[in-house]
């Protein structure tokens, strides 16, 4: 996921097909995974491995053949547990709940499911977009409906609407706030800064945004831009300092150290190789 798109908005090449499915590995300590959110409905097969997933203050842990469930604008994250998880990724478009009268964005779903005839339907869903055979997408399509009127019918919450409000209050500041830093990370900003900007107390902001993300404020900005600053180094057009500068950081010895931190190496690490042998002497 790119870091500076916390809403993450899926296109599909073919309207008639709202269905993203992958198979994912994930390891240990991975950082290209940062909480956002969006609107559709996503569910996480997990196969050998261990994965957790941070959504909306709840901290979910899921083994082999277990599901997780990431309802409509839920903030979340996910981490490997393991050196290396593996899972099949299952993107519902809203609109194909929609066609079945499902409004997810009203609908809160059991966030850890442990049905065998659920996992199967996962597997048919990979073997169907490997072998390609006649009909594969429709065969996909109406597997993605038994699991959609099987969450229905056996995985429904109930939340009473204050609950509801007071949650979605939570993670409307929080996006807000994540908001803010995407858009100033490379300016001196600070808590207050933010705080004063969503018009609330430092206490509280710092409070809501663990509770929702599962990060300080200040990790997160700096992992904000510590992996914008990769991306300038990969270039090559960039030194360590210059890219330090262009994100926020006016300290080399904190930036480094930082940096080691969250990107598990030296900054000059991710400056490509033919750039370094030119500079050499």
């Amino acid at each position: 996921m790119n870091v500076n798109n916390f809403y993450e908005a899926h296109n599909h090449k073919d309207p008639a097909f709202p269905i993203i499915f992958h198979l994912d590995t994930m390891r240990r300590h991975q950082s290209d995974f940062l909480p956002h959110w969006h609107e559709n409905l996503e569910l996480l097969c997990v196969l050998p491995g261990t994965i957790n997933v941070l959504m909306d203050a709840a901290s979910i842990t899921a083994n082999q053949g277990e599901i997780i469930v990431v309802n409509s604008n839920n903030v979340h994250y996910i981490q490997s547990l393991e050196e290396e998880s593996k899972y099949y990724c299952l993107i519902i478009d809203q609109k194909l709940c929609e066609e079945l009268h499902l409004d997810i964005g009203e609908i809160v779903f059991q966030r850890l499911i442990n049905e065998k005839e659920l996992e199967e339907k996962f597997k048919i869903i990979y073997e169907e977009f490997q072998e390609k055979k006649e009909l594969y997408k429709a065969k996909i399509m109406s597997t993605t409906v038994d699991i959609i009127i099987s969450l229905y019918r056996n995985y429904t919450l109930q939340e009473s609407s204050l609950s509801r409000q007071l949650k979605n209050d939570k993670i409307e500041l929080v996006k807000k706030a994540i908001r803010f830093i995407q858009r100033n990370y490379a300016e001196a900003i600070s808590i207050s800064s933010i705080s004063d900007e969503l018009g609330v107390s430092k206490y509280y902001f710092c409070h809501i945004f663990k509770e929702i993300t599962g990060y300080t404020m200040i990790s997160f900005l700096n992992i904000i831009r510590c992996s914008n600053a990769k991306k300038l180094l990969q270039t090559g057009k960039y030194s360590v300092e210059e890219a330090a500068l262009l994100c926020g950081f006016d300290n080399m010895s904190y930036f480094s150290k930082t940096y080691k931190k969250y990107m598990d190496c030296l900054p000059s690490a991710n400056i490509p190789p033919s750039i370094i042998s030119k500079n050499s002497p």
